[in-house]
């Protein structure tokens, strides 16, 4: 190469600078155009990543206490982690969580068209399809051990957990927590969502906090569609402790075992149930200088109790009421009296059937004594459900049980 080639950029350069400082002072405080600056010294090449962009944080509606570290997802992705290494897996819309510390890996997935709900039932919110795996992704059906559903529970009505067994639904025992959500354990996954029994037009809600009573008593008889009876009790007030301790014992007996009481509380004035007629007469039928409880257990079922007192005040009269809706009323009356000793196995006595003498009644009744205290136990349709019950009465309310 030229030597004097190899120079004249420089030189040309050198030129051009000069050039532009003459310029500058020509025109004194004219800006003139520069060459752009020069870039800055290359980084250290890294990497890209890629922040993945989350939902807003929502406060936990379901389950207590909320953890610190809590899965986000949007409504439509399903819920999914390992039940073992965090305790609790959440659905995507806050509406269930699974508690438990069993190690497998579980996905909550609501469903679009769930199974239909069974007669005279409806679904409170959405239902979930519940799978879970191992640590191998082999489908898990029958866990382990227990874990605990626990659904965001609607305000203003009794409510319970159903399973679907891939045919039918099935009312899962439930309890309402201090929180007021509904929770089950249970010892597999498929289906589960939340039921409730069709409310009839005019028919006042009712809550776990707020007795039927206190809703019922200023409804006219003009706008309140569903039958009412009214039981006559007594004037003093009871605390809401004695009257869940009065109802504990009281279903204990029907029951055989003891079951938790809700929203139990004691009447003043008078109480009003949605029942049946076949079945008012009885409870309208219990009055006097007496004390009627009424609360609910395994989050829909009733129970009521009521106790006479003679004028000395001394007990003289003992009835126990319990109703618990069904799915399905049984085809014959073999199968409702099995259901129903099942349901009810602290009745022991012999039982004999009694057809229902109402018109168009569609139902089973059995009846039993036992020294002075009679037994009624029974299937009846109402507002499209089927209702199992059991009814036991002593000393002076032992005429009134119903023998059909």
């Amino acid at each position: 190469m030229n030597p004097h080639h190899a120079i004249k950029p420089f030189v040309f350069i050198s030129l051009a600078i000069i050039m532009m400082l003459s310029c500058a002072q020509i025109g004194g405080d004219e800006p003139l155009p520069t060459e752009a600056p020069p870039l800055p010294a290359a980084a250290p090449t890294r990497t890209a990543v890629t922040l993945p962009t989350f939902p807003p944080l929502v406060t936990p509606t379901v389950g207590a206490p909320v953890p610190t570290a809590t899965l986000v997802v949007a409504q439509n992705i399903p819920g999914e982690g390992d039940l073992e290494s965090r305790g609790f897996i959440d659905s995507g819309d806050g509406k269930l969580r699974v508690i438990g510390n069993l190690s497998m890996l579980v996905t909550l997935k609501s469903i679009a068209s769930p199974p239909t709900a069974p007669g005279g039932w409806e679904f409170i919110g959405p239902v979930f399809d519940v799978t879970a795996q191992d640590r191998t992704r082999k489908p898990l059906q029958k866990l382990a051990g227990r874990v605990t559903l626990r659904f965001q529970a609607p305000r203003g009505r009794p409510v319970t957990i159903m399973v679907n067994d891939g045919k039918n639904w099935e009312i899962v025992e439930s309890e309402f927590d201090s929180d007021g959500n509904i929770t089950a354990s249970v010892d597999h996954f498929t289906n589960y969502g939340v039921g409730a029994p069709q409310q009839s037009k005019g028919t006042p809600p009712v809550t776990a906090a707020t007795p039927r009573a206190t809703l019922t008593r200023t409804q006219s008889a003009a706008t309140t569609r569903t039958p009412q009876v009214t039981v006559a009790v007594a004037t003093s007030t009871v605390s809401a402790s004695t009257a869940e301790t009065a109802l504990s014992n009281a279903a204990k007996v029907l029951k055989g075992k003891t079951v938790k009481i809700t929203s139990a509380a004691g009447y003043t004035g008078s109480v009003s149930v949605a029942l049946p007629a076949s079945l008012q007469k009885t409870l309208s039928s219990v009055s006097g200088s007496g004390t009627v409880y009424y609360g609910l257990y395994n989050g829909v079922n009733e129970a009521i109790t009521a106790e006479a007192k003679t004028t000395s005040g001394t007990t003289s009269g003992v009835m126990t009421f319990l109703v618990e809706p069904k799915t399905s009323m049984p085809t014959t009356a073999a199968d409702a009296k099995t259901k129903l000793q099942s349901y009810f196995p602290g009745v022991t006595v012999t039982l004999t059937q009694a057809q229902p003498t109402s018109t168009g009644t569609t139902g089973y009744v059995f009846y039993g004594t036992s020294g002075n205290t009679a037994y009624s136990l029974g299937y009846v349709s109402y507002n499209g459900v089927a209702l199992a019950y059991a009814m036991s009465g002593s000393g002076t309310y032992q005429s009134l049980v119903p023998k059909n």
